[in-house]
This record gives structure tokens, sequence and C-alpha cells, in this order.
């Protein structure tokens, strides 16, 4: 789902209608407050925020939702640009900054590359500190325990995969066999 936060009811339902039309579930806020609960309370993938806003700035948007999903996409969006506006969001964490009125196919080329992107941050995030899967954690255990006393063969034989996913294996772990031949 994506947030869009814009204090201009009419912009904020041509965008959403936009984004409907493409295929995208958009739910809507006005308010940097009204923002912040919206992504504490639904699935939000991405978030489209207006730069000024009546209780704040985006820049307030991306400080406070990167406090809690830090890899959460972050679009800017404002009529307001200026090389300093553009830097500032970028260096606060925005993914992107675009300036109305603006095309729509560069904004949902925008969208595209955000969900994309925070789809690859997500699972960088999940992959460092996942655990390993019982499988691999056995086949650890049994190749620790056996490397020394069995050939790579009977290994893989034992464990049912090949000599080269054990081979590699090992070589990923780090282990080396402190006995040669076997």
């Amino acid at each position: 789902m994506i947030l869009l936060i814009d204090d201009d009811p009419g912009l904020s339902e041509v965008i959403e209608l936009l984004l409907v039309r493409e295929g995208y579930a958009v739910k809507r806020a006005g308010t940097v407050r009204g923002g912040i609960e919206s992504v504490r309370e639904a699935q939000i993938e991405l978030v489209i925020t207006d730069l000024k806003l009546p209780d704040g700035t985006g820049l307030n948007v991306i400080a406070a939702i990167h406090a809690t999903h830090p890899q959460m996409p972050i679009i800017m969006i404002t009529s307001y640009s200026s090389i300093e506006s553009a830097i500032g969001a970028l260096r606060a964490g925005a993914f992107d900054y675009v300036i109305k009125p603006f095309d729509n196919n560069e904004l949902l080329h925008a969208v595209a590359r955000a969900l994309a992107e925070g789809r690859k941050r997500r699972e960088r995030a999940l992959g460092a500190g996942a655990r390993p899967l019982a499988i691999e954690e056995y086949i650890r255990d049994v190749v620790e325990h056996f490397q020394d006393t069995h050939s790579e063969t009977e290994l893989a034989r034992m464990l049912g995969i090949g000599r080269k996913a054990l081979w590699m294996r090992r070589r990923q772990w780090g282990l080396k066999r402190t006995k040669t031949g076997a």
C-alpha cells in the first residue's frame, strides 16, 4: 500500500486516481501526524509526501518514519523546489524528489523504482539477520562431525547432496579437513 501525505485534497485525489488506475492501493493523509499514524496502523510499502504540510514538513515525515521503518522508501513532492530543498530531502533519506507540476509517467516511474528498491532493502535487512534454515544447520553439524573420518563423496551421499554443493558450503563456512585422505 502507498501512503500519500498532502494537504491539497484536489491534488491528493488526482494522484490517488493515477496510482489506483495503475493497480496500487493508496491511503491518504493530510498532515505529518496523520501520516505517521497511518504508517503505524497499515502495511505501508511506500510514502509519497509533500514538502510543506500544515503541521510540519516532509523532512519531519522522513525523520519520524525512518526512526521506526529505516527501509521505507519515501518520495518527496513539492511545488517549492530549490536545490537546497532537494539536497535536504535526499540527505534526510528521501528516495526521490519530484517537482509539481509533474508528468504522470515521471511520478509512476519514481513509484515503481521506489517500490522495487524498498523490496530489495527489506530482503537485505531480512537476509542480514535471518537464521540459517534448519537443513543448513543439520548439514553443517554432520560435516563438522564427520569431515575428518569420511571422504567428500561419502559425506555428499550421506547428506543427499552433490559434491560441489558440499564443497561450496564447506568453503562458505570455512571448514577444512584436519586429516587428509579418508
